[in-house]
């Protein structure tokens, strides 16, 4: 017997024969249609036209004039800090409550979770309300003129965002060490400090990296922060949504965009082939499982110093959000007043409604794409999987900021017309979640059996019969998980769709960052307050449902 014929055919690499089989089954077509065509349509194609539209002229003016080698030098000076600090937050927040014994565990985990489900430039508007030059700490407790605009508000902004995306990497990876060599060291008469410095800290490098590439990548993408707070300090992303919106030189965002696409695509490549193969194996065999040694006295305290100085100042920027949606004028005025809502309600609910409306779209087509895709490429096999496989994750890497100036150059022009629509902005909002639905439904289905299936078709069951009784109904919390987790967003989402916006499809996150960019903060503030209560009655109902794998730590 040959070694080939031992392996499953579902493990296999796509053959000739197994290419015909999957062309004879109708239902099988059909699903590698549903998942090849949006792929082709809303990755490739958009991504291709981008590349090819800048001229040799544009890339010679950008690496010619000072003003964009400052910019793009900015953005990386900004995401290097943003990660060490970030990265660095997140790893104490998680290496903390991975240990026993730590005090206030649920409010960490609850002020952790808060600025995934706002907009991520709330941050940034929070930041100016507080320590700005009206800001109620600097102008209205210590009667300071201080700006935070420039690159120490931007870092700041960007720190309090996206520590909370390395503290979600890093909790699985050092909740999943196993403490025996610990206890073992520790024995042996390692120190607590050795044990730390020679076990636990090898051990996490590759969270630790995978949480820093990820940070890395969501910080050169930024874009609602540096337009809120950057103040003088452009990066690239502000500086293509000037060029494209502002000057109408598309060939010069277009190159702006590539570059920012070439360092996202390395952190991407590093992370999924470097990251994602490494293996650290703590210990081999059965057992009984330890619980991990819990922090030394000091360790601990000086832990829940930075944790809560931390989750104070995330509940101060929501505070005085809501704060300033209830105030007259902010900084010189402070008096309770609902004009703010007034003018939502009057002007601008019907943003709000299309970001509801869009993001359910959007997350119901995310998920139902995302099951299908799970399904295909890791339950068929057909010639061109791997790198329909490879297109499917692609998103992860593409900046919003790219994603929205390559929809401009593919959909405003024949033979797809679709700028200035909702369905562009829809698009959008649901590419840039697939690879995190397709990852989610990729482990549900990695749970289900082979055995399962292979037993229905050998009872007469087709492929459609299989998919629609035995795989969706089991996939059905992957299918919620990427509903709810696309929903919110697509309802914070606003580095690609401020392109793609029109004066009908506009949505709450971009009304929102127009009217903070002309100084409006109470009724930039009031939509950012309804904006983080739908998201967050959406994420606690769905939590009280038993949804307990959406943005856990």
């Amino acid at each position: 017997m040959s070694t080939a014929s031992t392996i499953p055919e579902h493990k296999r690499g796509p053959s000739r024969l197994g290419t015909l089989r999957a062309f004879r089954d109708p239902t099988t077509v059909i699903a590698i249609l549903i998942v090849t065509i949006p792929i082709l349509l809303a990755v490739l194609y958009p991504a291709v036209n981008v590349l090819l539209e800048p001229t040799l002229e544009h890339w010679r003016t950008f690496f010619s004039r000072p003003r964009y080698v400052t910019t793009l030098r900015n953005s990386v000076v900004m995401a290097f800090l943003s990660t060490t600090t970030a990265t660095t937050i997140g790893f104490c927040f998680a290496y903390a409550l991975s240990r026993p014994g730590f005090p206030f565990k649920t409010f960490f985990r609850v002020t952790s979770i808060l600025p995934l489900i706002s907009p991520p430039f709330v941050a940034g508007l929070a930041l100016i309300l507080l320590l700005g030059r009206q800001g109620i700490i600097t102008r209205g407790i210590l009667g300071l003129d201080i700006s935070m605009y420039g690159w120490h508000g931007l870092w700041l902004a960007q720190t309090m965002a996206y520590y909370p995306i390395a503290a979600m990497t890093l909790s699985g990876v050092l909740k999943s060490l196993n403490p025996t060599l610990e206890y073992a060291a520790q024995d042996l008469g390692q120190s607590r400090w050795g044990i730390f410095k020679t076990i636990i800290l090898p051990m996490s490098i590759p969270g630790i990296a995978g949480a820093a590439l990820l940070v890395m990548m969501m910080s050169l993408s930024d874009f609602g922060n540096p337009m809120v707070i950057g103040g003088p300090f452009r990066v690239m992303a502000v500086e293509a949504y000037l060029q494209v919106v502002g000057m109408q030189n598309m060939g010069m965002g277009a190159v702006i965009s590539v570059i920012l696409l070439v360092p996202s695509l390395g952190f991407f490549f590093i992370q999924r082939y470097w990251v994602g193969r490494r293996k650290y194996t703590t210990v081999s065999g059965k057992g009984g499982r330890l619980d991990p040694m819990p922090l030394p006295p000091v360790t601990k305290w000086v832990l829940f110093t930075i944790l809560s100085m931390v989750s104070l100042f995330v509940v101060a920027i929501f505070v005085v959000i809501v704060w300033g949606a209830f105030a007259r004028t902010w900084g010189f005025d402070w008096s309770f007043t609902l004009r703010n809502f007034e003018f939502t309600f009057l002007s601008r609910m019907g943003h709000i409604w299309n970001s509801v409306h869009y993001s359910l779209i959007a997350g119901f087509g995310t998920a139902v794409f995302a099951v299908i895709a799970a399904y295909v490429l890791h339950r068929r096999n057909f010639a061109g999987k791997r790198g329909f496989d490879f297109l499917v994750v692609l998103p992860a890497a593409l900046p919003g900021t790219l994603v929205g100036i390559a929809y401009i150059f593919a959909f405003n022009q024949p033979p797809i017309m679709l700028v200035g629509t909702a369905t562009i902005v829809i698009l959008s909002m649901a590419i840039r979640n697939v690879p995190v639905g397709y990852r989610t439904a990729l482990a549900g289905l990695h749970q289900i059996d082979n055995s399962i299936e292979e037993s229905a078709a050998d009872s007469g069951a087709n492929t459609f019969q299989i998919l629609k009784d035995i795989t969706m109904p089991l996939l059905k919390s992957a299918f919620t998980v990427t509903l709810v987790y696309t929903f919110v967003r697509s309802m914070n989402s606003v580095s690609a769709v401020v392109f793609l916006v029109s004066a009908g499809t506009n949505v709450a996150t971009t009304s929102i960052l127009g009217l903070s960019e002309h100084g409006y903060w109470g009724e930039a503030a009031a939509m950012a307050t309804i904006l983080i209560a739908i998201t967050s009655s959406v994420v606690v109902g769905f939590r009280l449902l038993g949804g307990k794998r959406l943005f856990e730590m």
